[in-house]
């Protein structure tokens, strides 16, 4: 019995003198959680602190961090030319996902051999436009843009491609209407204003190519002048520089910085097409071609007639304009005269 009672005592005493397994680790770890943490964003493995004093191997990290982050602010406001922050500036649109464009498709010039065949072109008028309504057919046309551009070595398939962009496969909708034959846009400044108008279609390829030839060559065309706006576009790019790629078209012919890729892809959906002659590519459009004649002489008429009264209102703007001027110098003159005498006085 006092063996057992001695027992008992020496177990009670260790209980409350020593402690219990896993009672120490619970202290340590209750310290450490009232220690400082270093921050180190939003990622894990946070280090907490020694003795009040941060691991110098975190401090090294998180100088490292500064400087990374100080080099992606950097990069992220950079300045344009201009000096403007470049912060938040859009990302530039990937074109190849929005157009079908072929490889170095800026360095291709406005002059060259046709890589599409005329039957391929007529596949892609057709499938836009069965009737095209400009009194000719669509074989018509075709051929008008293969002879008159390959006259002056300009790419044929690629400029028929800008006159698909320009009128929407001939199905126009604009301020452009077919009686014009304005097949690129000549003239057409926005605003309701119509621009140039061609007697027949021929007329109209002719000037849509004399045009481009303004654009991208020093020699003149090898046939008659049409294009009213021919001489203007040639002194500019003689002052400015001539444009002999499809690329430079961009803001210059019209004022988009994606016009040449437009182009491009239309040139592209060309491409793809059977070359095979599609239904109805001879079909005759005689009749229509003269109902268009009659409405073009009418609307030209129409045209002179207004140029007339508008020159008319000039020139009575100009003569009142003049008169008012007159009885201003008159009053001027009878104003210093008072003046004069009254000195004298």
């Amino acid at each position: 019995m006092k063996f057992m009672k001695k027992f008992v005592c020496t177990v009670m005493a260790a209980m409350v003198f020593l402690p219990v397994s896993g009672m120490e680790a619970k202290r340590v770890s209750s310290k450490e959680k009232n220690q400082p943490v270093i921050s180190m964003g939003d990622r894990p493995g946070a280090i907490p602190m020694q003795n009040g004093k941060t691991d110098r191997r975190k401090d090294k990290t998180e100088k490292s961090d500064k400087k990374i982050n100080r080099t992606e602010l950097a990069k992220d406001t950079k300045q344009d030319k201009k000096g403007n922050s470049t912060a938040n500036a859009k990302p530039k649109r990937d074109l190849t996902k929005i157009y079908i464009l072929p490889k170095g498709y800026k360095e291709i010039t406005i002059k060259g051999k046709a890589e599409a065949t005329k039957k391929q072109a007529a596949q892609l008028i057709a499938a836009n436009n069965s009737d095209i309504g400009i009194g000719c057919s669509i074989g018509e046309i075709v051929n008008l843009y293969w002879e008159e551009a390959e006259r002056e070595g300009i790419r044929p398939d690629m400029a028929l491609s800008q006159a698909l962009l320009e009128t929407g496969y001939f199905n126009f909708g604009g301020s452009v209407e077919p009686w014009q034959h304005n097949f690129c846009g000549l003239g057409t400044i926005g605003n309701g204003v119509q621009g140039a108008a061609f007697k027949t279609p021929e007329e109209g390829v002719r000037a849509h190519i004399q045009h481009l030839v303004a654009y991208c060559s020093h020699d003149l065309p090898k046939t008659k002048l049409i294009d009213p706006r021919y001489e203007k576009a040639h002194n500019l790019r003689l002052e400015k520089g001539l444009i002999t790629k499809w690329s430079g078209l961009n803001w210059t012919w019209a004022m988009g910085g994606e016009y040449a890729e437009k182009i491009f892809n239309t040139h592209q959906l060309m491409l793809r097409c059977e070359d095979k002659e599609p239904k109805g590519m001879w079909t005759d459009y005689k009749k229509k071609q003269k109902e268009l004649e009659k409405i073009y002489e009418k609307k030209m008429k129409e045209r002179e007639e207004a140029e007339k009264k508008y020159r008319k209102k000039g020139k009575i703007q100009s003569r009142q304009e003049i008169g008012n001027q007159k009885q201003e110098s008159k009053t001027v003159l009878k104003h210093t005269e008072k003046e004069k005498s009254k000195k004298k006085k």
